[in-house]
């Protein structure tokens, strides 16, 4: 197998694998809330309908939840074998959040989700709720710091070279953990998955209506009027954070910013009349050179 071939499989792997986690992770983040919202309402009002509804939306969340985890472990994996150079490059960086989101929130997670799934009617109503949005603030806690470790990719910071090492190695955490590309990749990621979770979980109380099934119509009424506020504000945190993050990449990354608009083709006039040009090998993108 030649070298070229060896990166076309690697890189089609790790994309198969990366678009399947991505498929059930902000499913799972987005229906995270809602399942606590539920478990908000039974513990405020003791009506046994509202636990049935929570657990059914925990039966949701925990399946998403399974194939999101198993697939997100094999991405990691993915990084020492398909991309073994780059992460030995700068796995002192880009190792650090994946570490700590290991270390902090997976068992933050794996902890709260047993009593979450398994503790009904064995700890008390307080402490059930507890655990249950422990769980999803543990999920959110995980996003983080896989987001902050994107982040660094898209915007490199806190770092310098060594070269008696040949690697790059972290000089400022806070740089890289709190970098505006970071803070903008977490807010609009998480409002998005809201979004996501709050249209899924409207499309199956919207199913029930349609079939005017009468058995689950107080479900569906009770449960859209629950999570339609919350999807509303989850839709225009999401419109914010949508910009700042286009704002964002126009900055660190026009290049980017034209291929995400389908600017393949253009240039913009200096003060002199002329256009700078950065070309690529498939594209030309035009930008003012500083």
């Amino acid at each position: 197998m030649n070298i070229e071939s060896l990166l076309t499989w690697s890189r089609a792997q790790f994309a198969l694998t990366a678009c399947y986690h991505w498929l059930f992770v902000p499913l799972t983040l987005g229906l995270g809330v809602i399942m606590a919202l539920a478990e908000t309402r039974y513990y405020r009002t003791n009506d046994p309908n509202w636990k049935r509804w929570a657990q059914f939306w925990q039966k949701l969340f925990g399946i998403n939840f399974a194939i999101g985890v198993a697939t997100g472990i094999i991405l990691e994996f993915e990084f020492g074998t398909n991309w073994s150079n780059y992460s030995w490059l700068v796995g002192d960086i880009f190792g650090a959040p994946l570490a700590i989101e290991g270390i902090l929130a997976f068992f933050m997670e794996a902890t709260f989700i047993a009593v979450m799934f398994f503790g009904w009617d064995k700890v008390s109503r307080r402490f059930h709720l507890a655990s249950t949005w422990l769980t999803i603030i543990g999920a959110t806690i995980s996003a983080v710091w896989i987001l902050v470790a994107n982040a660094w990719m898209q915007d490199p910071q806190g770092i310098t070279f060594n070269p008696a090492t040949v690697r790059s190695e972290m000089t400022d955490f806070w740089a890289v953990a709190l970098s505006s590309t970071a803070i903008n990749k977490f807010w609009h990621t998480i409002s998005s998955s809201w979004v996501l979770g709050s249209v899924f979980a409207l499309a199956v109380c919207a199913i029930y209506l349609i079939r005017k099934d009468t058995k689950h119509r107080a479900f569906a009424l009770a449960n859209a009027r629950l999570i339609a506020p919350f999807g509303l504000i989850a839709a225009l945190v999401t419109a914010a954070t949508g910009d700042t993050s286009a704002y964002n990449v126009a900055q660190k990354q026009p290049m980017k910013l034209a291929a995400m608009e389908g600017l393949y083709e253009g240039g913009l006039s200096t003060p002199d009349g002329k256009s700078r040009w950065y070309r690529c090998p498939s594209f030309s993108f035009g930008s003012i050179e500083s």
